[in-house]
């Protein structure tokens, strides 16, 4: 089977599987990076840039499996 990413985001891939073509080997993989940046994009212009509330670069409320140390949400100001 051939499998075709045809769109994704920082954390998954939408895939299309489809039958074998002539002249494909196994493990063959067709990744359309054109689209793929171009839904990256989209999802980009739907983001808002650090930093956020309160100095955040990710929010605290925001459900984790593991959720580390708070300092570690705030952005350090270097200047």
């Amino acid at each position: 089977m051939k499998y075709i990413a045809d769109k994704n985001n920082c954390w998954h891939q939408k895939v299309r599987i489809e039958k074998t073509h002539a002249g494909d080997s196994y493990g063959d993989i067709f990744v359309d990076t054109n689209k793929s940046f171009e839904v990256y994009k989209e999802w980009l212009n739907m983001t808002r840039p650090a930093p956020g509330p309160d100095n955040l670069r990710r929010p605290l409320w925001f459900a984790r499996a593991l959720k580390p140390a708070a300092e570690t949400f705030y952005l350090k100001n270097e200047k």
